[in-house]
């Protein structure tokens, strides 16, 4: 991936995940569309069979390049399946209004 037009920074707290933090440069309202369209892009990725890093807090980055709509994922979950649970609870509370805070990215 070259470049990336919008990027996502998921700090995410396993014991209290009404501490999650969402910062980015995307619009509000596209946070829960862009988050289901990179969910939707782990389909058939496989498994990943690495052990997950033991830790209260991760942060995920998720890139955008919106020339060819291809992401591009870093996380410290040491396991993508880590990475994509996180990603799709995230997303769940998104869409059932539950308090998440979303601040711009600097």
């Amino acid at each position: 991936m070259s470049k990336a037009d919008i990027i996502m920074e998921i700090n995410f707290n396993i014991k209290e995940p009404i501490k999650t933090v969402i910062k980015t440069n995307a619009r509000r309202e596209a946070v829960s569309e862009i988050l289901e369209a990179w969910i939707f892009s782990q389909i058939g990725q496989g498994k990943d069979s690495r052990e997950s890093n033991k830790k209260n807090e991760y942060t995920i980055v998720i890139k955008l390049d919106l020339s060819d709509d291809t992401f591009s994922t870093d996380s410290d979950t040491g396991n993508k399946g880590l990475t994509c649970g996180i990603v799709i609870h995230v997303f769940n509370s998104l869409v059932s209004g539950e308090p998440i805070t979303i601040a711009d990215l600097s």
